[in-house]
């Protein structure tokens, strides 16, 4: 059995305001991230672009490869867990591990700290965006 790995790399594009002031440097970037990624874009053409999946099945059929590529790609340490224990714990969690968000309708992130890679828990957009477990081991 041949397997498939799909390596995702956000390229987060700035702003309008910061695009227009140099366009040539963010075309540049654009054309680097490309370059760097012929595998993610010839997977994301072959499944989504040419109608084989549409795309919440393409989300549905590649979300834990990608979701995992990601997170071990940020150098997260899954601390005595194996991924897919992380991953099932990631999918089957409702609500915020801090505020108690119920997650139907945010985004969940996978918390971690940056300097040691430990993993910390399951955190809506804005909890994870303002660090709220950085004093937690």
């Amino acid at each position: 059995m041949r397997k498939i790995y799909i390596y995702i790399v956000i390229f987060d594009m700035p702003s309008s305001k910061y695009y227009h002031k140099n366009p040539e440097y963010y075309k540049k970037l654009k054309r680097e991230w490309n370059k760097n990624n012929k595998l993610h874009i010839s997977a994301y053409n072959t499944y989504y672009k040419t109608g084989k999946y549409t795309p919440e099945q393409y989300k549905q059929k590649f979300h834990k490869g990608i979701s995992l590529n990601s997170w071990i790609g940020r150098n997260m340490h899954p601390c005595g867990y194996t991924w897919d224990e992380i991953y099932n714990i990631y999918i089957n969690t409702k609500e915020c591990f801090y505020c108690g968000v119920d997650f139907t309708n945010r985004k969940k992130n996978l918390d971690h700290d940056h300097k040691t890679g430990k993993i910390r828990g399951v955190l809506c957009s804005s909890c994870n965006r303002t660090d709220v477990l950085a004093d937690i081991d």
